[in-house]
């Protein structure tokens, strides 16, 4: 069975990926400098986001299978946990924070670009 999930992730993996380069809904790769910077900050946000999107299916499809009812689990009780409610907002503030740094840094670069062409 283990093989089976092995081969299935390599699989998802593999496909993913290649699919996200060759793929006609991908955002093109242009030929300046700037497009270039877009483009590579729109891949590593996509990746980014694919990971944080297995890592969240991952841990629901874990928990689905590992408390199902039917093994008799008792389910935990987080109502008023302040830790708890603190961590699970905090971070994807986090993540969206270290997110938005390399986007601000292309897009300032964006901008500077059409400043200058604006004023010649």
């Amino acid at each position: 069975m283990r093989s089976a999930w092995r081969w299935l992730l390599v699989t998802f993996f593999s496909m993913s990926g290649l699919q996200a380069l060759a793929s006609d809904w991908n955002m093109p790769v242009g030929v300046t400098d700037v497009s270039a910077d877009i483009f590579g900050l729109h891949m590593s946000i996509f990746w980014i986001c694919v990971v944080i999107g297995l890592v969240v299916f991952g841990a629901m499809f874990y928990s689905l299978f590992r408390y199902r009812h039917s093994k008799g689990a008792k389910a935990a009780n987080f109502h008023e946990h302040t830790s708890v409610e603190v961590l699970w907002t905090a971070i994807p503030v986090l993540i969206l924070v270290g997110m938005a740094v390399p986007a601000t840094a292309t897009l300032k670069i964006c901008m500077t670009c059409l400043r200058q062409s604006w004023t010649s």
